[in-house]
């Protein structure tokens, strides 16, 4: 005597929750690893822009023995921004990856702020806001740039 045993085809509802669960987790996973990723992105790019500027007005300061005068945010319509594309230095200059234009987690500082701060000519700084601790020597929050 022979005894058949059907076989069911298909997943039972257990399987299905728990294949459901699993995929969830490794997707929830995945996009809080891009948010991270993606604040580390921006920060480099602000450490870079920050030297372009550097870069750039110490380009600016060969020419004209002094750096432009201006004092606020850096929003390609600024006088900074003005001056280093007149001077031939810049063509357009960067602004801030997220173009915060309002405070944030920085306190006041939103996007990049030229601060002309000398009367001889020879005297600024850049601030600058960073997201996470990633990059080597800056903090998550407000940085300086000072020659």
């Amino acid at each position: 005597m022979k005894i058949l045993i059907k076989h069911k085809k298909g997943f039972t509802l257990v399987e299905l929750l728990v294949v459901v669960a699993i995929i969830g987790l490794l997707v929830g996973m995945l996009v809080i690893s891009i948010t991270g990723i993606k604040a580390k992105a921006r920060d480099t790019q602000r450490v870079a822009d920050v030297n372009t500027y550097a870069t750039s007005l110490g380009l600016y300061h060969n020419d004209y023995n002094a750096y432009p005068i201006y004092d606020g945010y850096i929003t390609r319509t600024d006088a900074l921004s003005l001056a280093l594309v007149n001077a031939g230095i810049m063509n357009a200059p960067p602004v801030d990856p997220l173009n915060r234009d309002a405070p944030g987690e920085c306190g006041s500082l939103a996007g990049y702020y030229y601060y002309y701060r000398s009367t001889d000519g020879r005297d600024y700084y850049l601030g600058y806001c960073l997201e996470t601790n990633s990059v080597h020597g800056k903090s998550k929050g407000e940085n300086y740039f000072i020659p």
